[in-house]
């Protein structure tokens, strides 16, 4: 067959070298009720051999196959090469979609049980486009959630980190009392000094949350029909209580490169 777009030719070659190597992705019984990313990725080897692959003529020849075969129109060979100097006013330094996050105390079972999630994932099961279609439920049994524990992972004295996962929190809590009938949630955290001025008495008024001055100390898990027991202190007390889902309040972590390039700019991340 040959391929024909604005009276170029493009010959297809039947002398490819190898196959396309095919994702290996994990099975459908395991993707359930979790976040599990479901490509796994290539195994070295298999990535090494697929960069080594060409479309077919072993090195660029102006064939423009790769611009046939483009349905988004994304190549374009006629855009002569520029350098670009622009001006602007102000730069804005994000922290980036690395999605990686400061390590949190491992005794609130996040890792060990399906059903204790990050601030993030809760965030993705609470879109209509995430993986639960926006339900808020358990991953582990996939039964809607009654009875949900938002506990701060980071408990140090960075008031900024604890304001903007606190107001996460309280938005996070919203949503979810917004879309799931007789849900109570449980917000543990310690609340600084700027959420109480600011945010507190608001967030006192919303139907459904409650907000807790503390620290979570503990995630268990007997059977696995039971539920969640976390152990938080509060007003020097020590308390447990069952919850059918617990989401932990992380605190972002700057990729190296953000970190450099904010010093290189002596521009703050934002």
């Amino acid at each position: 067959m040959i391929y024909e777009k604005e009276k170029r030719y493009i010959i297809p070659f039947d002398d490819v070298p190898s196959d396309r190597a095919e994702m290996p992705e994990i099975t459908v019984d395991e993707r359930r009720r979790n976040f599990v990313e479901v490509e796994t990725g290539f195994p070295e080897e298999v990535a090494v051999a697929e960069a080594k692959r060409c479309l077919s003529c072993r090195r660029c020849l102006g064939c423009a196959l790769c611009w046939a075969e483009c349905k988004p129109e994304a190549i374009n060979f006629d855009i002569p090469d520029e350098e670009l100097d622009l001006d602007f006013a102000e730069i804005v330094l994000t922290k980036g979609q690395d999605n990686s996050f400061h390590p949190f105390n491992s005794e609130l079972g996040y890792g060990s049980y399906a059903d204790v999630i990050t601030d993030l994932q809760f965030e993705r099961m609470l879109s209509p486009t995430g993986p639960t279609d926006g339900l808020v439920v358990s991953p582990l049994d996939g039964e809607i959630a009654t009875r949900i524990a938002i506990v701060q992972g980071n408990t140090d004295e960075d008031e900024t980190h604890l304001l903007s996962s606190l107001v996460l929190g309280v938005n996070e809590s919203i949503l979810a009392l917004d879309k799931t009938e007789d849900l109570e949630v449980v917000l543990v955290s310690p609340v600084c000094q700027a959420f109480k001025e600011k945010f507190l008495s608001d967030s006192e008024k919303i139907g459904g949350l409650k907000i807790v001055d503390g620290v979570p100390e503990s995630v268990e898990k007997g059977q696995k029909e039971e539920p969640l027991k976390v152990t938080f202190s509060e007003d020097g007390q020590s308390k447990k209580e069952n919850f059918d889902l617990v989401v932990v309040l992380t605190k972002p972590k700057v990729s190296p490169e953000i970190a450099s390039l904010s010093k290189k700019l002596k521009q703050e991340i934002m």
